[in-house]
């Protein structure tokens, strides 16, 4: 038997395989320590001390290193039939490296493989391209990664695909908050939305500790499954710096395209996420520039019917689509709106009658209890005001918009009765299958690290962390149930 750690409409489950498990000692201490042992490199475990009691436990590994544990230490010892899948990267070019260097985007080539751990299939050592992926999540000590194979594969029960992200969820301190999100994504059915595979990594035979292998955002079968030749994959986001980009005038409906960094409040930054313009306009015989004023256009046309709340807006954007992308980020409390930023919206062709919809949904490190630090409020609107850009004005216009709300009001009433019961029972699930690694994560990555818009908390207390973030969501679902408008703005 394994288990599938796919995130789905339900909870995790298990699947037959011929693989054979592989038992886990955990060691949970009262000590700020722990330990964790693969069965299979476990030659003895002794209990050692005079009578009548013991008083230390030794556990000795196939090489014969000794691991000696002070009794009065252990709170419990716990044998699990499975453990996280661990990636082994090791680079090519620069194998002494701790931590990859330099700009996210410098490309690596690597060795790699996937010891499944009883949890998922191995993956056979091959090369790959191997490099850094995050915006403000790159410049921290635990970085973010992406690597890309030679051909498609399926990793974890996800859709084949060559590229997939590893995760770092440095922030969060359950290591769980993307997966809860992606989870309500999937149980509402939005097409497209990402899946999570929990692992540990090892870079260069350094332990990095526990992340999310998920797939990578963009147009293709593993993700958002559009023909990069007739549909188009747009994000909102204030960092502005994809190749292909313009603003939009959340005022006076107009667009203007290129600039530099944020284009300030009045305006969305709107930018082209995939295809990639300069790879597929030739066949298309248009330049990227003129390719891009046509969506330019075409996106306009949409954005001024939600400013201008027309009665055209239900036949150019699906607003069934943007009930559940909204229900997903006003129940994770997604603070990243306010900028806004990783706000994605797709259409599939410009044919008459094809709609926008929002999603995939994305990004929730800066969500649930932080914001900042943690303890966030659980009864703060989902949006308030225009943070670096336009998003609370667009907003705005979307969420009081009489047609949105009285669909948004059935589906997340729909969510509350039936998703949330499935949702605690997953997450439950969840936390038992990642606490040791929680753990060992929390002992790697302490906490503390400071900016002057972060402070990080740290994985190790990590059952005290998980009923905070239960807490924590059924104040939330309580406030949006009262709330006049959903607990979506103000």
């Amino acid at each position: 038997m394994k288990k599938s750690l796919l995130i789905s409409a339900a909870a995790l489950t298990v699947a037959a395989s011929a693989m054979a498990q592989h038992e886990h000692v955990h060691v949970f201490r009262n000590d700020k320590n722990f330990n964790s042992f693969k069965g299979s490199d476990i030659e003895s475990i002794q209990y050692l001390g005079e009578e009548p009691g013991f008083d230390k436990m030794m556990v000795t590994d196939v090489n014969g290193k000794e691991t000696v544990i002070s009794a009065s230490v252990i709170d419990s010892v716990r044998v699990c039939t499975t453990g996280l899948p661990v990636i082994h990267v090791t680079l090519q070019d620069y194998p002494g490296w701790t931590e990859l260097t330099g700009s996210k985007s410098t490309v690596h080539q690597a060795t790699l493989y996937i010891d499944g751990n009883g949890m998922m299939d191995d993956l056979a050592e091959q090369t790959v391209e191997f490099r850094g992926r995050g915006n403000s999540t790159w410049n921290m000590p635990k970085k973010p990664y992406r690597f890309k194979m030679a051909k498609k594969q399926s990793l974890g029960g996800m859709k084949k695909a060559k590229t997939f992200a590893l995760i770092a969820n440095y922030i969060d301190n359950t290591l769980m908050r993307n997966a809860v999100a992606l989870w309500t994504a999937n149980w509402l059915e939005m097409p497209y939305s990402n899946h999570c595979v929990p692992v540990r990594v090892e870079l260069n035979g350094i332990d990095k500790g526990a992340y999310m292998m998920t797939e990578k955002i963009g147009i293709g079968g593993g993700s958002v499954d559009l023909d990069e030749y007739t549909g188009i994959l747009f994000e909102i986001d204030s960092n502005y710096d994809e190749d292909y980009r313009f603003a939009f005038s959340v005022n006076n409906y107009s667009t203007r395209v290129g600039g530099q960094g944020c284009p300030g409040r009045g305006y969305l930054p709107v930018m082209v996420k995939d295809p990639d313009f300069t790879e597929i306009c030739d066949s298309l015989g248009t330049t990227p520039d003129d390719y891009l004023n046509v969506w330019k256009e075409d996106f306009a046309k949409m954005a001024t019917a939600v400013c201008k709340q027309s009665s055209e807006l239900p036949d150019l954007l699906d607003l069934e689509s943007v009930a559940d992308f909204f229900i997903v980020n006003c129940l994770a409390g997604n603070h990243e709106m306010n900028h806004p930023k990783s706000f994605y919206i797709h259409k599939a062709d410009r044919e008459e009658g094809t709609k926008y919809k929002f999603g995939p949904v994305w990004d929730f490190d800066w969500a649930f209890t932080f914001n900042g630090n943690e303890g966030a409020s659980a009864t703060a609107p989902l949006v308030t005001a225009d943070g670096d850009c336009s998003g609370y004005t667009f907003l705005k216009q979307i969420f009081s918009n009489p047609t949105f709300r009285t669909i948004y009001k059935e589906r997340w009433d729909r969510f509350v009765s039936e998703g949330y019961p499935e949702l605690l029972k997953y997450m439950e699930e969840y936390a038992n299958t990642i606490e040791p690694s929680a753990k060992l994560n929390g002992q790697l990555w302490p906490g503390g690290y400071y900016q002057s818009w972060c402070i990080t908390d740290n994985t190790f207390e990590f059952r005290k962390n998980f009923e905070t973030l239960k807490k924590w969501l059924a104040e939330r679902v309580e406030y949006c149930n009262s709330d006049a408008n959903y607990g979506l703005y103000r």
